[in-house]
């Protein structure tokens, strides 16, 4: 069983999970969104919280977060990861990759998404422009401008599990603190890599999941600044594959990554097709 990188349809598969993403979080056709701009006009979440006697902003309580959700109307994502990975896929997006340049889709432009240039061996410069964007948008005034998550996308690919950059990212010393979540995609593809005609295919699946969690996950964990959720995709050109069952696990570990209820509850809102994310959040 060859891996899937070297199989033509690749290409399609990526594209047919980047639909359903856009189907999932309102993405339409792409529009350009004004890039973060650094002000201090108006207080952040952290301050706000300070200013009402609290200690962290995920001390506030539900009637400020409303207040704060009624007051800050987009969500800002950062899609990051070494080059190859599908990040642009994920988004449907091609042409040239600019940190600075935000983006959104008409169908939901509350959504507003930058995408980096992909990491490649010993490419330091890419690293510290991701680095150095995110420390000026957490420095941000206005908590719209701010970047509220980071979507970091990794190749399993295990002749090169995690790369110095990557490693890097996750344990250098950092004056931000945006949640990460670490999103694993063409699983499928390490099935391939790790495949044994003498085992069953649900031995191969678990050999996969052993070898994910060993070569990435476990790493990732040790480091001074992990991820704070873990998402595998997968099979994404099979119409048996629960496409929208995987999606709707990405946005679920995204909220649950928020620590902050402003920006939880606005994340939250802002999805216009998820309605078990948006019942459960309603529920706590």
């Amino acid at each position: 069983m060859s891996a899937n990188r070297q199989n033509p349809t690749k290409e399609s598969k990526l594209k047919a999970f980047g639909n359903r993403l856009k189907k999932s979080i309102g993405f339409g056709s792409r529009r350009t969104a004004s890039p973060p701009a650094v002000l201090h006009a108006s207080p952040t979440a952290s301050s706000l919280a300070t200013d009402h006697g609290l200690s962290t902003a995920a001390a506030i309580s539900s009637v400020e977060a409303a207040d704060l959700r009624a007051k800050y109307k987009h969500f800002r994502i950062l899609v990051i990861g070494r080059a190859n990975a599908g990040k642009t896929t994920l988004l449907k997006r091609r042409g040239t990759h600019n940190i600075h340049r935000a983006f959104t889709f008409t169908s939901n432009p509350k959504f507003i998404f930058h995408d980096s240039a992909g990491f490649e061996a010993g490419g330091e410069e890419e690293l510290n422009a991701v680095m150095d964007f995110i420390e000026k948008c957490s420095n941000a005034g206005v908590v719209d401008d701010q970047i509220h998550i980071i979507w970091f996308c990794f190749d399993p690919d295990v002749s090169r599990p995690l790369l110095d950059l990557e490693v890097k990212f996750f344990n250098e010393k950092r004056k931000w603190n945006v949640p990460v979540v670490a999103i694993f995609m063409k699983f499928d593809d390490l099935i391939s890599q790790v495949w044994n005609r003498k085992n069953t295919p649900e031995q191969n699946i678990v050999h996969a999941l052993n070898t994910l969690q060993q070569k990435f996950e476990q790493p990732l964990r040790n480091y001074q600044f992990p991820p704070c959720a873990y998402v595998r995709l997968d099979a994404l050109d099979k119409n048996e594959s629960d496409h929208q069952k995987q999606i709707g696990e990405l946005m679920k570990q995204t909220a649950a990554s928020i620590d902050n209820l402003a920006l939880k509850m606005l994340f939250v809102t802002v999805q216009q097709n998820n309605l078990k994310i948006c019942i459960k959040y309603a529920i706590q």
